[in-house]
């Protein structure tokens, strides 16, 4: 019903006058999940697309009995390179800004302060005229505290790209998104036309994440989780 209101509340979005666009992704999986099919459409159509992780990825299985936070953090940079390439988004274009995973929500100033002029030099060196990052209300402390970040880091700027954010974890609980609905922001819709089969092949290269972990025998993202960000329409809000 969600997705029917949405639907039925958004407009296509077209990319005109954009050439390079950044995606500021709190983990190494949001691209693909929130917007992998929208960087593939971006992509093929000659657009620069540049791919910024903000964390190292290495608190998704806290207490793994085989993998350490440090193996994690190496699997999913991996992962991630492999899910760029399936997108159509060189490696080369892939920034690993490394802040710790799990502490975006409660970094201290001095660190605060160094995740601020780190967004703001990609921003500064990429001339992006967008900008996708995960919604504000996606229900991710992680996520609301990356948009907190974006928005410093463009305080003050002269130019300043336009940003869209993408629901990822609010699908779980679509009532976040009434918000944004009942408060009328802008909502753009992109269909992904031949390229949902794309985002789920490189949904699928996040093995970490969409496979148990041995000895886990569930995967960190729930099957219908997936199933539900693989459907073929992405949404984002412009706030």
């Amino acid at each position: 019903m969600m997705r029917l209101l949405m639907r039925f509340r958004s407009s296509p979005f077209t990319p005109d006058g954009i050439e390079t666009i950044v995606v500021l992704s709190p983990h190494q999986d949001d691209e693909t999940l929130g917007c992998g099919g929208t960087v593939a459409s971006l992509a093929r159509a000659g657009i620069r697309v540049q791919i910024v992780f903000v964390t190292d990825g290495s608190a998704s299985h806290p207490g793994h009995l085989r993998v350490s936070p440090q193996n994690l953090s190496d699997m999913r940079r991996a992962e991630a390179g492999e899910a760029a390439s399936i997108l159509g988004v060189d490696p080369s274009c892939l920034t690993y800004l490394g802040f710790k995973d799990g502490t975006m929500a409660h970094l201290d100033e001095s660190t605060s302060g160094l995740a601020v002029e780190a967004i703001r030099k990609v921003i500064r060196d990429k001339g992006p005229h967008l900008v996708l990052l995960p919604c504000r209300m996606d229900g991710s402390s992680e996520h609301l505290a990356v948009t907190h970040l974006l928005a410093r880091a463009l305080a003050g700027e002269k130019q300043k790209p336009r940003v869209l954010e993408f629901p990822v974890w609010a699908w779980r609980n679509p009532l976040r998104l009434m918000q944004p609905l009942l408060a009328g922001v802008k909502l753009w819709r992109v269909d992904l036309a031949g390229l949902a089969d794309l985002k789920a092949r490189a949904i699928s290269s996040y093995a970490t994440q969409v496979s148990p972990l041995s000895p886990d025998t569930e995967p960190a993202l729930p099957r219908d989780f997936v199933s539900e960000l693989s459907r073929p329409e992405e949404f984002f809000f412009e706030p």
